[in-house]
């Protein structure tokens, strides 16, 4: 019986993956985006407080629903709240059966908790399950701690291989571009971050979710 139950869960996993598409295989690739990846693919960035983290289950598919009261939209057009779900449970639950659902979100999936103040860089909704996630997984998922900002690599690779045109940024600004690893002024990356999107400095690539 345990072992039907097991094959059970891995099915059940196996279905889930497939139907994220393409964001399950940006999972497992995780390759290293900076800042010019970050902006061209996607298609919202918001600054915010989370108010909301729960999870659920609904069509046989576990979620995580996030809820983000709104700062700034730097992309997009959304203003007060905003919630959106991603792939998996915050941890595993007891079903009503008596067995443990384990489908949490997959390890390298950005998380959540109430309070903390963010900035997200998100990819387009699925087409099928209406989930979405972060540009990068963690890597587009930003922390404000003092007015400082850092994602969950501490930032690592986050201005690699980039130059903006002289007279672009100012001085400050351009500062932070040299940073190779840790935390750096949030005010003064969101700067950086509104000057390109408003200004168009880069181009903004289509990323086409299958799921």
């Amino acid at each position: 019986m345990k072992k039907r139950v097991k094959v059970s869960l891995i099915s059940m996993l196996t279905i889930c993956l497939t139907i994220l598409g393409t964001t399950a295989i940006n999972s497992a690739s995780m390759k290293q985006r900076n800042l010019v990846d970050l902006i061209s693919l996607s298609e919202m960035i918001v600054v915010g407080d989370v108010i909301s983290v729960t999870d659920g289950i609904e069509n046989n598919i576990p979620y995580t629903e996030i809820t983000v009261a709104i700062k700034e939209t730097i992309r997009g057009d959304i203003s007060g709240t905003y919630s959106f779900r991603q792939f998996g449970l915050i941890q595993p639950r007891v079903m009503d059966d008596g067995r443990t659902n384990l489908m949490v979100s997959p390890d390298g999936w950005p998380t959540y908790q109430d309070g903390q103040e963010v900035v997200l860089f998100l990819y387009k909704s699925a087409r099928i399950t209406g989930f979405r996630t972060t540009v990068g997984l963690f890597q587009g998922k930003f922390d404000i701690v003092d007015g400082q900002i850092h994602n969950r690599i501490n930032n690592n690779g986050l201005f690699a291989n980039m130059a903006f045109d002289k007279g672009l940024l100012n001085r400050a600004e351009e500062k932070i571009l040299l940073t190779e690893q840790g935390a750096i002024d949030a005010e003064l990356f969101i700067s950086v971050v509104r000057k390109a999107v408003q200004q168009r400095w880069v181009e903004e690539r289509s990323m086409r979710h299958d799921d």
